[in-house]
């Protein structure tokens, strides 16, 4: 990986830049710190400001894994794409298989909801209709909890695809998409010839190793497994990466 700020990568940036890429972002860990509970997370006013800027000028995309009216609430514009649920909503192929990723979820969710032992142990279950998340940020005994949410997922039926992440495991139906695959979908409906993506966590890296040559890839906080071309040494940089782009 390579530092987004180095002369190397500022190379990279100015390459990409200079094709008037779409500019795809996750929301958390990426545009807004991580926070103890997901209902109190909020873009920091510079990069609300600073990117509300850049979508009146570029192409801009947010691909999260909220649920599209979450994140819409967390915005003070409207981006050209708002891909929700790691790509269940926002894009036309999936609409007509969400019904179906819905009732999967419902049926992860009872199970889960039934199990007290979870509650106990600090985890927090965030229902996003097409997918869940389960949170231990909070728990006194993160390491247990995660083994304690490890053991209820193995019992579910169907199996969910699991993606981990920093303090959460994301649960997707089998044939649900990922943000990589929900990456490549918008690159087709969106004929857009370049994109930058900036993402900070595991479900991004389903992007990251997608290694296409037309999206150069940034991820917040190096990590020495990540697929990533560019790196930024922390969340704060975001605003930094925002205004670089601003100035081209």
């Amino acid at each position: 990986m390579i530092y987004a700020f180095s002369p190397e990568g500022v190379s990279c940036l100015a390459a990409v830049l200079a094709t008037c890429p779409l500019l795809a972002f996750d929301i958390d860990g990426t545009l807004a710190p991580i926070v103890d509970r997901p209902e109190d997370a909020r873009l920091p006013e510079g990069v609300q400001h600073c990117l509300g800027h850049l979508s009146q000028h570029r192409d801009v995309a947010i691909i999260t894994g909220r649920g599209v009216g979450d994140a819409r609430r967390m915005l003070t514009f409207e981006p050209r794409y708002l891909v929700g649920n790691h790509g269940a909503e926002g894009l036309p192929r999936w609409r007509d298989r969400s019904d179906g990723f819905a009732r999967t979820v419902a049926g992860w969710r009872d199970a889960l909801a039934r199990n007290a032992s979870l509650a106990a142990a600090g985890v927090a279950l965030e229902d996003k209709r097409y997918s869940l998340s389960l949170h231990y940020r909070r728990a006194e005994d993160p390491g247990a909890a995660a083994r304690k949410i490890a053991r209820c997922i193995a019992a579910l039926r169907p199996a969910p695809r699991v993606i981990p992440g920093k303090c959460v495991f994301n649960l997707l139906p089998e044939n649900a998409p990922d943000k990589g695959q929900a990456l490549q979908a918008l690159i087709q409906d969106s004929h857009c010839s370049s994109v930058l993506y900036v993402g900070d966590d595991d479900t991004d890296e389903t992007v990251f190793g997608l290694h296409l040559p037309s999206v150069l890839t940034l991820r917040v906080e190096p990590d020495p497994d990540s697929a990533a071309a560019l790196y930024l040494r922390g969340q704060d940089e975001v605003l930094t990466l925002m205004q670089h782009i601003a100035r081209q």
